[in-house]
């Protein structure tokens, strides 16, 4: 029969025969010694620390969770934010400065940017709750029992007191090759194999003065390694590089390029100089925004008529979706390094409309399903879009209409897509909030994470980056119906304040710190760009409201945390092939 080392029982050595004992005396036996496991309380306790929350965890208790470990860390000013883990509900506690940078108690030197740094290199957790490090000092500082539950409901904690935080498993790994492992902790002890760097040992436990470890071999074997010889196999992925501008300042300020000299550039009229750092700029927009592919048989870019395309030879079509894709080059050029408006642009030539009717208002499906001529491009008459039995009048479906431009779908196509699994949304009117829009990546592979408030804010960097990636970024914004034409607007500054849905298509620099913001805005099917300033303006807080509370039989409303987003994965290119 074969064995598998994994279901094999552990290493156990044979006990050494006892020596004779004296004269009219037993042997006494003496038993090996048992392992302190990880996290426990006492040398003899075999239960691990559990986890813990604002109600139970108690300091200096002898088992320092990430939680006593954050409040031990924290100075005066800091936050502790606690996260939740997807895999399992009980997440982390880390410790966030002033300047939003991120320190994770169980690796007190590596510092982060942001909390969104910070996400990137532990994607499962999520949902970030800050809670002020004096008063998460103060909570702790009193005895779990009715004084302590007084206290939070004092400091308005109650909302997160339930949140669980608990270390997860300790590994380690061999800091050489060729460790011993030995059957007790002890350089007597009888030799079981040798391990080298890179192996993964599980601690289970460790003897009474922690100089060995009781650890679990790959194959399941149970033995002790000393520790010295180990180190940490959880430390965390490097935070990625500081951010560094992919434009070069000579191209943002339009001067000299470093492959000419001087005397050359001096020399050119003003014409060419201009033309030449143009050129450069474009080619950097490129890179971001390559050209999609051309397919003679899809639909015309905005500046065309249908008409007027559907007589064009393939030659003709293919050189007017050229033109159009330049021309969006070359206004996301000039909104980049030359500033955009004080309150966004509307593009007059969105990328999403060179080869979609994405992005180009009340026109194809979006007229054709229109409540009424002249709505807004989002009052969708669900009865012409998805046939009889749905409801006719609906206000509210930025959401899935921003999940679909995102997935690269026409707006029928996207309400299709959500009817699969909300279909009750679609027929109530009711808003959408992010749970059903994540249930739309994850019918299709995706991996999904909601977060909000500002301690989960990602600068502009990281959101850059995520787009980078391949990710796709929904957020929650603040746009005036009235005042400002659908715009996202401050709340402090609309007309009529509304929560809504956008998917935001890229985020970049000019090379002097000046970040845009391009979005897709359902409202209008458009494409509008901002300054990150009128972005975050918006994205702060919104005119949305939720049932918080229940007083006296009637629920008390409280604004959405602002600065809500919905960060979606793509699966891997091999995940539809992989067994």
């Amino acid at each position: 029969m074969i064995q598998f080392p994994r279901f094999m029982s552990a290493f156990v050595p044979p006990r050494p025969e006892p020596l004779p004992a004296p004269a009219g005396k037993a042997p006494t036996l003496q038993p090996a010694p048992l392992p302190r496991p990880f996290g426990s309380v006492s040398a003899f306790d075999s239960t691990p620390a559990p986890a813990s929350n604002l109600h139970t965890e108690r300091l200096g208790d002898g088992s320092a969770n990430c939680l006593e470990k954050a409040v031990g860390l924290a100075r005066p000013g800091d936050s502790i934010v606690l996260m939740r883990d997807a895999s399992d509900g009980v997440g982390h506690a880390l410790v966030r400065r002033p300047d939003g940078s991120v320190v994770d108690p169980n690796h007190p030197t590596v510092r982060y940017e942001t909390l969104g740094q910070w996400q990137a290199t532990h994607p499962r957790y999520s949902q970030p709750v800050p809670v002020p490090a004096g008063r998460m000092q103060q909570v702790l500082s009193t005895p779990p029992g009715p004084q302590r539950e007084a206290l939070i409901q004092k400091l308005g904690l109650s909302g997160v007191a339930d949140r669980q935080v608990a270390d997860g498993e300790r590994w380690v790994t061999p800091n050489k090759d060729d460790i011993n492992i030995r059957a007790s902790p002890s350089t007597q002890g009888t030799w079981v194999t040798t391990v080298d760097t890179g192996a993964k040992l599980k601690v289970l436990g460790e003897n009474e003065d922690g100089t060995w470890l009781n650890v679990e071999l790959e194959n399941g074997t149970q033995a002790w390694v000393f520790e010295s010889l180990t180190g940490p196999d959880d430390a965390p992925l490097p935070p990625p590089p500081p951010y560094e501008s992919p434009v070069p300042r000579w191209m943002a300020n339009g001067t000299c390029p470093p492959d000419i000299e001087m005397h050359v550039w001096n020399a050119l009229p003003k014409e060419s100089r201009a033309e030449i750092i143009q050129t450069a700029r474009e080619k950097v927009v490129t890179e971001n925004w390559p050209m999609p592919e051309f397919d003679v048989n899809g639909p015309p870019p905005a500046s065309v008529d249908s008409l007027v395309w559907d007589h064009l030879p393939p030659e003709g079509k293919e050189s007017l979706f050229r033109q159009e894709w330049q021309a969006a080059v070359r206004e996301q050029t000039a909104l980049i390094f030359n500033g955009v408006p004080e309150g966004g642009a509307v593009a007059e030539h969105p990328f999403l409309g060179v080869d979609s009717s994405l992005g180009n208002g009340q026109v194809g499906e979006w007229l054709d399903n229109a409540l009424q001529v002249g709505s807004a491009a989002q009052y969708i008459n669900l009865e012409k879009a998805l046939g009889p039995g749905w409801r006719q009048v609906h206000y509210n479906l930025c959401g899935p209409l921003a999940v679909g431009a995102s997935l690269g779908m026409s707006p029928k196509e996207a309400l299709t897509a959500f009817a699969a699994t909300s279909a009750g949304i679609l027929n109530s009117g009711t808003t959408t909030t992010a749970t059903p829009l994540e249930t739309v990546y994850e019918a299709r592979g995706w991996t999904t994470g909601y977060t909000s408030g500002e301690a989960s804010m990602p600068a502009p960097e990281d959101m850059a980056r995520m787009l980078d990636d391949g990710k796709a970024l929904i957020a929650l914004v603040n746009i005036d119906t009235k005042g400002a034409d659908g715009m996202l607007t401050s709340y402090g500054d609309s007309t009529k304040a509304v929560a809504h849905w956008v998917n935001v298509r890229a985020v970049e620099e000019n090379g002097n710190g000046d970040w845009t913001v391009r979005v897709y805005n359902p409202f209008e099917n458009r494409e509008e760009i901002y300054s990150w300033d009128d972005f975050e303006a918006s994205w702060g807080k919104n005119g949305g409201l939720v049932p918080s509370t229940e007083v006296e039989g009637e629920f008390v409303f409280r604004f959405n945390a602002g600065h809500g987003l919905l960060v979606a994965t793509p699966p891997p290119p091999d995940a539809a092939t992989s067994p």
